[in-house]
């Protein structure tokens, strides 16, 4: 009996009898219910981010309380702290408001949960399957966001720190890793998330998107670039500014703290750039004036410039200018749609102003004492879509007018190209497969000498002449129809693939089986 005959199923009622047997008892389940490796995996989704974050932060706050002799009491409320804070939640210390936060820590988890969201995206995803990874990638930060809620409210009497507002601390959760599971899902199947939309996405808005992540990147650069050449420029204030440090740990505390702020101050440099000026509290530095700005000594805020303004900081301007020149460029360049690159151009400006309002939001909020910090986003706004929009239009007509076509940037990114479980993949290991059928592949009397022979036999064998009509008149489509012996019924041109398996018979019939 052959593998397939063997696989009849046989009820406990009727064994020995080729009965089909009933389904298990039990609901199937249903189409939005994952499969048992599916859950297996949106639990590593939510676990495996939160579990590296909370474990960098508990080691974090110890080493900072042993290094400066800190009761370890409070140790539970810093750790809940530290984590609220890492995902930009104001915190209230006694009478002083911290809506200020660093950066770093923040990136780092997006790019935690987005790098495995992408990775647990499968080939083929359904709507159902985006829905049940957005909930894991929200599921382990929200649940730990609610323990270190209720642990800061703890430790409100042996600490200052006062509970933060549950509104604020899941409203900044859910913001983050939504874009988190955004950025992952867009990612990894970006041709997929498109076919599933009910409408079709212009291909101009693609090539704007992808022009405008190219222009951010560059103007981040740009600011990146002047950060460190302003901080050259103001090496004389270093010793001023660790004055505040009485020893090594000091020191080396405050430049942690000052690396972890650095995308903070970046992020202002590119707002200064543009035009629009950064606030003090009262005060603010821009490039038309510096006015009673209180900087706080600190090593992140050596490169902020002091007044007055100097007569050549406007030329700075041509920055954002040139930025988005060099995008018009390439999209003039790229683009196939001559009718279409006009709004790539604005796509592209709208979309980088987008990018760095949202930049602007985060690096932002108070700072004690000091009062708010961070850039003026009412001026940003329109300054960027100018610079942007006008230098690309600019770039566009110029590209068009004097360069020559090219191919079109690519942004293809394998870094998140991780197969599911069930994915299919290529095995070297199926080229060595010792049942491969070769009739010269096991004859000990093959010669390799015999076939080179042959073929050239075979080249001067002389040319054949054959005496033959062609016919025009072919009928390729010949339909062959099969039906049973005896059978009056009209054959079809459909062929079943079927296999009868043969029962066992009662005693006494003598009905053939098959």
């Amino acid at each position: 009996m052959s593998s397939r005959n063997a696989l009849v199923r046989r009820t406990s009622g009727s064994l020995g009898h080729g009965v089909t047997a009933a389904s298990p008892p039990g609901r199937e389940p249903g189409w939005w219910t994952p499969s048992p490796e599916r859950a297996r995996t949106l639990l590593l989704v939510a676990a495996r981010p939160t579990i590296c974050a909370l474990a960098a932060t508990v080691t974090l706050v110890l080493v900072v309380m042993l290094t400066t002799d800190t009761a370890l009491t409070s140790a539970p409320g810093a750790v809940g702290a530290a984590w609220l804070a890492a995902h930009q939640v104001p915190l209230t210390i006694g009478r002083t408001t911290l809506g200020l936060l660093p950066l770093v820590p923040t990136a780092v988890l997006i790019w935690l949960a987005a790098r495995e969201c992408a990775r647990a995206v499968p080939n083929r995803p359904r709507p159902i399957d985006l829905a049940w990874l957005t909930a894991a990638v929200l599921a382990g930060p929200l649940l730990m966001t609610a323990v270190c809620l209720a642990v800061t409210g703890d430790a409100a009497g042996v600490t200052p720190l006062e509970q933060p507002g549950p509104v604020s601390a899941f409203g900044w959760v859910i913001v983050l890793y939504l874009g988190a599971a955004a950025a992952g899902i867009i990612r990894r199947a970006w041709p997929e998330l498109c076919a599933l939309l009910p409408f079709e996405i212009p291909g101009w808005a693609v090539l704007g998107a992808r022009a405008a992540r190219r222009t951010v990147l560059r103007m981040l650069g740009c600011a990146a670039l002047a950060t460190v050449i302003s901080l050259f420029a103001h090496l004389s204030r270093f010793e001023a500014t660790y004055q505040q440090a009485h020893n090594l740990t000091d020191v080396l505390g405050m430049s942690l703290l000052s690396l972890l702020y650095l995308p903070n101050v970046v992020i202002a440099a590119a707002g200064l750039l543009t035009g629009a000026a950064v606030q003090f509290g009262t005060g603010s530095v821009g490039l038309f004036g510096v006015s009673a700005a209180s900087v706080p000594a600190v090593p992140a805020l050596i490169p902020v410039p002091e007044g007055p303004a100097s007569p050549w900081w406007p030329v700075l301007l041509l920055v954002p200018l040139a930025v988005g020149v060099l995008g018009g460029i390439e999209l003039g360049r790229t683009s196939d749609d001559r009718p279409g690159a006009p709004w790539a151009t604005l796509t592209c400006a709208g979309l980088s102003t987008l990018a760095f309002l949202v930049l602007g939001v985060l690096g932002s909020g108070q700072l004690g004492a000091v009062g708010w910090v961070g850039l003026d986003l009412l001026v940003l706004v329109p300054l960027m879509v100018t610079w942007f929009g006008f230098g690309g239009f600019a770039g566009m007509v110029f590209a068009r007018r004097f360069l020559a076509p090219a191919a079109p940037v690519a942004d293809y990114d394998d870094e998140y190209v991780d197969y599911a479980e069930d994915d299919y993949y290529y095995d070297d290991e199926e080229d060595d497969d010792p049942d491969y059928d070769d009739p010269d592949y096991d004859d000990p009397d093959y010669d390799d000498r015999d076939h080179d022979d042959q073929d050239f036999d075979d080249a001067d064998d002389p040319a054949v002449e054959v005496d033959a009509e062609l016919v025009e008149d072919i009928d390729d489509d010949v339909e062959v129809n099969i039906a049973a012996p005896g059978s009056t019924t009209e054959p079809t041109a459909e062929i079943v693939d079927a296999e009868v398996v043969e029962s066992d018979l009662p005693e006494g019939d003598t009905t053939p089986g098959r």
